[in-house]
């Protein structure tokens, strides 16, 4: 499972255009300099601390209880004040039995099938704070493939355009999307090539109406949680298509964007299509509100597609 994407351009840094290499990949660029900032010594270094301030302002900010509430149902059923409804319960149970969603989204709880040991006794936060490959196929509606060109400042978000590769943890690790802290880590690159961040399955659902369409994944290859739930089952068990061809996300898969490292705990579940949305069903529990509706929860004024 994995929680709303966004675009690749949040991870990205100045840097020179791409070498061509295996992989086609990028360095965004801000009329070529990678630090465009002529800074002195003691305050770039000043700038840093900043940053360090800004990223401690932002954890205390998602800590606070109006961000971090747990009054899901999920949350009031564990506190003995609601209970799940039968297809809500059965769900839950193939969350941490059939499907092994929690082998990786820990629920507090371990997996009838394949234990996981003292992962089992963490706090429910339903990450465990790693990376992964689904092999997730790219998504050619990403308006980042076509932000190959200077903007009014110079800078290039996309350099690569409609051939970017998006490697994930294996691109940071090379110095491509991020700075890489530790050179010795750079020849692990290609182990790690495709992973992306276990995100948290809290709130996945969340939305301002019924009606508005989320984006899911790393790069919002999927549109809803069946179809997530459904790539996590058949992924490989359906056949090969092109994107864009007849029974896509239904009968058939794209290839995924990045072959390798492709992990294999999911993709053949053997699960039924309602056991599908029973797993859909336990996933919506995770919304919080329950216990303490948003009071501002009916002010969204926005286009609800």
């Amino acid at each position: 499972m994995a929680a709303t994407s966004g675009t690749c351009a949040r991870r990205a840094r100045c840097s020179r255009a791409p070498t061509p290499s295996k992989h086609r990949v990028r360095r965004t660029t801000l009329a070529g300099n990678a630090m465009p900032l002529r800074l002195t010594k003691a305050d770039r270094g000043r700038a840093n601390v900043a940053y360090g301030q800004y990223a401690l302002s932002i954890t205390a900010y998602e800590r606070s209880r109006d961000i971090s509430p747990f009054s899901s149902k999920f949350d009031a059923v564990l506190s003995g004040a609601a209970t799940l409804s039968p297809d809500e319960a059965a769900g839950w149970g193939l969350f941490r039995g059939k499907a092994v969603c929690n082998t990786c989204h820990l629920d507090g709880t371990d997996n009838n099938t394949k234990p996981v040991g003292a992962a089992a006794g963490k706090v429910p936060l339903f990450t465990d704070f790693t990376s992964s490959n689904l092999g997730v196929p790219r998504n050619t509606r990403n308006p980042f493939y076509s932000q190959s060109t200077p903007d009014p400042f110079g800078f290039t978000p996309n350099p690569a355009g409609s051939v970017f590769t998006d490697l994930g943890v294996g691109g940071f690790l090379r110095g491509l999307t991020g700075t890489n802290p530790n050179p010795a880590w750079t020849p692990l690159a290609p182990r790690f090539d495709g992973k992306m961040q276990v995100s948290t399955l809290r709130n996945v659902d969340m939305r301002p109406c019924p009606r508005f369409v989320k984006a899911y994944m790393h790069n919002g290859y999927l549109k809803s949680l069946k179809e997530v739930v459904h790539f996590y089952n058949t992924r490989d068990t359906l056949p090969r298509c092109a994107q864009g061809g007849s029974g896509e996300k239904v009968t058939c898969w794209p290839p995924p964007e990045v072959p390798s490292n492709v992990d294999t705990t999911v993709g053949r579940l053997g699960l039924s299509d309602k056991e599908e949305d029973q797993i859909v069903a336990f996933l919506k529990t995770l919304t919080d509100g329950y216990t303490k509706p948003y009071t501002d929860f009916n002010t969204y004024t926005g286009n609800c597609r």
